[in-house]
């Protein structure tokens, strides 16, 4: 009975023979065979698009790559994006770039700073007894003093006019700085055997933080006057062409077998004349007095020529009192600012 027997209504639709596909058990080959199907029999043509569909479209999202996402819309006209900002941290900076950077708005902390002379030689020794020299006010002595308080009044005049120093050196006035000075020259006066020439050599450290500061300070040589002295520093915040302080210390003074000592006070000061960073052309002045028995007046001058970033060339002369007696000399040497 075939297909058309059933349309034709000669026979049921579960007698239509239709060809099945079987496999056989020993050989495992495929064969048809023929048979009457059911409705519970699915035939060999029967297919499923949707699924084949669903598979195709998996296959080609899986092999299709990721699209890629939008980029952000750019900032509207007028207005400009600031890059980040990578602020260096405290661990990764050194001492040079935390102390001589940008300072920040602050107040520093206040101080003092001073300064001391020791003697290299005391009295006589044996042989020839030195010949006393007796004390004496000259016109050399008045004319010194009046030099002296004038270089302590000029530096007042300057500072109160003055413009405010570039933001590297007010970073190095709040930070630690370390001073070394070490010069050596020819002083001229009267000496235990008369006036004449002798050399002397001398030594300054100095230690300051803000506001304040300390000096050290030893000279010696032979048949000349050797001194002592220390002072604290107390330093007001630096000018754009003048820093400088008040200093207040004491100073020892030996000259053969005599001894001069007591309090001393001054205005050490520099005078900036050129300035790149902090390479600095300047001129050093220090105006001091001891007040001891009497008034005994010193100056000092000097020019600091930079030779590199933390030393200067020194090159200048003093002139001082010993019991009214003066003596003067040139002097040459080095500074290092640490």
């Amino acid at each position: 009975m075939d297909v058309e027997e059933v349309r034709r209504g000669r026979a049921a639709p579960w007698r239509v023979k239709r060809q099945y596909r079987a496999r056989s058990s020993e050989s495992g080959q495929d064969f048809l065979v023929e048979g009457r199907s059911s409705p519970s029999v699915r035939p060999i043509c029967d297919h499923h698009p949707m699924k084949q569909l669903i598979a195709v479209a998996l296959v080609f999202s899986l092999a299709l790559p990721a699209r890629p996402e939008d980029p952000p819309p750019p900032p509207p006209d007028g207005e400009v994006q600031e890059p980040p900002r990578h602020e260096p941290q405290a661990e990764q900076m050194g001492y040079y770039e935390s102390c001589f950077g940008v300072p920040r708005v602050g107040q520093g902390p206040f101080g003092f700073s001073g300064e001391v002379v020791v003697p290299i030689s005391g009295g006589s020794t044996g042989g020839v007894s030195s010949v006393p020299v007796p004390s004496r006010s000259t016109d050399e002595k008045a004319l010194l003093i009046v030099a002296v308080l004038a270089a302590v009044a000029l530096p007042v005049v300057v500072y109160a006019t003055d413009n405010p120093a570039p933001r590297i050196v007010l970073q190095r006035f709040r930070c630690p700085t370390f001073t070394l000075d070490f010069l050596g020259g020819i002083d001229n006066g009267r000496t235990a055997v008369g006036d004449r020439a002798t050399g002397f050599v001398s030594t300054r450290i100095g230690f300051g933080v803000g506001h304040v500061a300390t000096e050290f300070q030893y000279e010696g040589g032979s048949r000349t006057v050797s001194a002592f002295s220390t002072h604290l520093l107390i330093r007001p915040t630096p000018r754009e062409h003048i820093e400088g302080g008040l200093a207040i210390g004491y100073r020892r003074s030996v000259f053969d077998d005599r001894i001069q000592e007591g309090l001393e006070v001054g205005l050490p000061h520099r005078y900036a004349l050129w300035r790149d960073e902090l390479r600095t052309l300047a001129l050093e002045v220090r105006p001091m007095l001891l007040v001891s028995s009497g008034v005994e007046p010193s100056l000092e001058a000097a020019f600091l020529i930079p030779l590199a970033q933390v030393m200067q060339l020194r090159i200048g002369g003093r002139a001082y009192t010993f019991e009214g007696d003066l003596h003067w000399g040139l002097s040459t040497g080095l500074s290092l600012t640490l």
